[in-house]
């Protein structure tokens, strides 16, 4: 499939360069670039923020219990 691209000047012509460098086609550093981004497990910012509590398991029965609000409150200060 054909498509375009408009990409800044100097990353073009390090991506070159690169193709150059290996003996392949441009199409090839591209297409491989994108198919290792793809394919790279990526942790999203959403799920490693959320975490489950106690994150440090314990069979200690006085453990610290503490709120998800008392956290906000440590964390930003009081409402």
């Amino acid at each position: 499939m054909r498509t375009t691209l408009d990409l800044p000047d100097d990353l073009f012509r390090k991506a070159k360069a690169e193709a150059a460098l290996r003996g392949v086609p441009l199409k090839i550093l591209f297409t491989n670039a994108l198919r290792q981004e793809l394919t790279t497990k990526k942790v999203h910012p959403k799920s490693s923020t959320l975490a489950k509590l106690p994150l440090i398991k314990t069979k200690r029965k006085d453990r610290f219990n503490i709120s998800r609000e008392q956290i906000d409150e440590v964390l930003n200060g009081p409402p």
